[in-house]
């Protein structure tokens, strides 16, 4: 079922005649698994880059021929993780701040994936600037990880994958909660020189003292 932010687009005649000239062009068989199918309405036209509420209206991604594929239902629901697809995998992405946790996770992540992160969610429940984390929010910001920690350990939800971005220094505690969370743990590994190397700006020196804290206190 398309969004309803992408209903227009797939009800426009642009679209239909898009989807008419490619079954015509490549034929009656799924582009991803190779079957054939019976008659073209089992064959959807799939975007490649996905479709979101910012290139929805944009021709270059909607209406680019070179952006669409077609496949059948059943790719469809696999690639999408629906209808028994859905497998939520749980990742625990740790390590030194400065070490490249988020940056991975931004490579990894596609839209509708869930992100856990301390930091994101101060900014988020404080409306302060990233980082600046007020003291007196602290327990509404850790009842607020809590629960999204409750929803990856139920897999409760459409989402596909759900990655938690910590530091988590302690080999007990982060195995403790890979286990509890059924989460794989994915170690962002940098030297000690290399994340002092990275922490520049105005903050250095708080985020030196916190990597000097961190490898102090890792247990591989």
């Amino acid at each position: 079922m398309a969004q309803p932010w992408a209903m227009a687009l797939y009800q426009s005649r642009q679209w239909r005649e898009l989807r008419q000239a490619l079954i015509i062009e490549r034929g009656l068989h799924c582009q991803l698994c190779g079957r054939m199918v019976s008659h073209p309405s089992n064959l959807i036209g799939d975007h490649i880059e996905e479709l979101t509420p910012d290139n929805v209206n944009n021709p270059a991604i909607s209406l680019n021929p070179d952006n669409v594929q077609l496949i059948c239902e059943d790719c469809h629901n696999q690639k999408h993780k629906r209808f028994g697809y859905n497998t939520k995998a749980a990742y625990i992405v740790y390590g030194s701040p400065c070490s490249g946790k988020t940056t991975l996770v931004n490579q990894l992540r596609q839209r509708g994936d869930i992100l856990i992160d301390m930091d994101r969610l101060y900014e988020a429940i404080s409306g302060c600037s990233l980082y600046d984390k007020p003291d007196n929010i602290k327990t509404a910001v850790f009842a607020a990880r809590d629960a999204l920690l409750d929803v990856v350990k139920t897999r409760n939800g459409q989402w596909a994958n759900a990655y938690i971005i910590g530091g988590y220094p302690h080999k007990a505690q982060r195995d403790a909660l890979a286990k509890r969370l059924g989460a794989t743990l994915i170690y962002c590994e940098a030297t000690r020189d290399e994340c002092m190397a990275k922490a520049i700006g105005p903050r250095a020196t708080e985020w030196k003292k916190y990597i000097s804290k961190w490898f102090d206190e890792f247990e591989p």
